[in-house]
């Protein structure tokens, strides 16, 4: 197969670069390692109150429409990019695409399959489809071969564990890496006792909920009430070689604070932190209101854990600068954006390196790579918003015309 551009990655930034080629004529083709495009903002949910709070979140379902509509865009899911090599200018790919091992055409919904799966997150749905898929990295299966229960459980027959990945060649004159980051793994502060006390989750997680409507505030004495955002998890540490703001994180715990108020008004939403960023131009307007609706508390706790009302409790220095311990019936850490580490081997293959914060590209806002016709796209250069993320693929867009459209007249070579 032939093509223009080749894009690691179907998240906002690839699917927003795709679609702004295609507007310039240039075709691309789309790898992405999920089983459904959207990347992590798929699984976002959409924050408004009684107006708009710009979270970005709709931004994805504008350009997938478009992007599922357009002959210039092929887009391979459940893809991964297993060698590039470089001749007379252009790169040849080698992509290997697992199979769709649940079909939907005959399954019936009946959820037997779920029923019987003893690994939890093994069976999951696609956030863009809804449709049940098989997640490999937790499937028994690809482990050791020992569970095969939803293929026994389905009545359809319409699980196939055992069928083989395909490989397809892909030749482009450029590449993008546009495959977004990794949330921060909070178990590895321990010291705010993620999967260790329960009612701790992540603020990525509690996204995830209220997309699909799970929010549970449970009844009586179980009722949640009090919920404590933590800011910085896994950010501004450089302990941890995380030394920079992962610039999200405020406002996307604002906006769900904010949400949970309107959704469940008996809600007392608190947020600690060591100072708020803002990084768009409307956000002292919605700090402005959200200060009549959330608690600030200028601390990071520090230590969270199980208290004697089974609930989180959290130990921090007050005003006084005295220890305050206190209970809170759901505690949400706002998880940094992290550099991921899995993209590191196809990074070095297109001779890209680590910029100073450890993400992949150039330093700043920068688009282009050290490696000719080599661009970036997105989070994948460093923490950006939804909407910073789109302005920076647009960018790419660009750039990547432009050195295509002299690859075609033999002038990049």
């Amino acid at each position: 197969m032939k093509t223009d551009v080749a894009i690691i990655g179907a998240g906002v930034a690839g699917l927003w670069l795709a679609n702004e080629l295609a507007r310039m004529g240039l075709d691309s083709v789309i790898v992405e390692k999920a089983p459904y495009p959207g990347g992590h903002v798929a699984q976002y949910c959409c924050k408004a109150t009684d107006q708009c709070q710009r979270c970005g979140a709709c931004l994805l379902e504008d350009v997938l429409e478009s992007v599922d509509s357009s002959n210039r865009i092929n887009t391979f899911v459940r893809t991964t990019a297993t060698n590039i090599a470089r001749k007379n200018g252009h790169f040849d790919l080698a992509l290997t695409t697992r199979p769709l091992r649940i079909f939907p055409e005959k399954c019936n919904e009946c959820e037997k399959c779920l029923k019987a799966c003893p690994q939890p997150g093994a069976l999951s749905r696609s956030p863009i489809t809804n449709q049940l898929y098989i997640n490999e990295d937790a499937c028994l299966f690809f482990k050791d071969a020992t569970c095969q229960a939803c293929v026994d459980a389905c009545p359809e027959k319409a699980i196939n564990l055992q069928a083989a990945a395909e490989g397809t060649q892909v030749k482009a004159a450029a590449v993008v890496l546009a495959s977004g980051f990794k949330a921060f793994d909070p178990t590895e502060k321990p010291r705010f006792g993620y999967g260790r006390v329960p009612g701790v989750i992540t603020g990525l997680e509690l996204d995830s909920i209220l997309r699909n409507d799970n929010f549970d505030v449970g009844a009586e004495e179980k009722k949640i009430q009090s919920v404590a955002f933590i800011q910085c998890v896994g950010s501004r540490d450089p302990k941890i070689g995380h030394n920079y703001c992962s610039r999200v994180c405020c406002g996307y715990a604002l906006r769900l604070a904010r949400l949970l108020r309107s959704r469940f008004p008996d809600i007392q939403p608190s947020m600690f932190y060591m100072d708020i960023q803002s990084f768009d131009r409307d956000f002292e307007r919605r700090l402005d209101a959200a200060r009549k609706e959330v608690r600030l508390i200028r601390a990071i706790p520090s230590e969270i854990r199980l208290g004697s009302d089974g609930k989180p409790a959290l130990i921090y220095r007050g005003p006084d600068e005295g220890k305050v311990f206190e209970s809170f019936d759901l505690v949400v850490l706002s998880v940094g954006i992290a550099p991921d580490p899995s993209l590191g081997s196809l990074a070095k293959l297109l001779g890209v390196g680590p910029n100073g914060d450890a993400f992949w590209g150039p330093d700043g806002d920068g688009v282009s790579t050290d490696s000719s016709g080599v661009f970036v796209a997105g989070a994948v250069q460093g923490p950006k918003s939804i909407e910073e993320t789109v302005s920076h693929a647009i960018r790419t867009a660009g750039e990547v015309a432009s050195y295509v459209n002299k690859m075609n007249k033999g002038e990049a070579l």
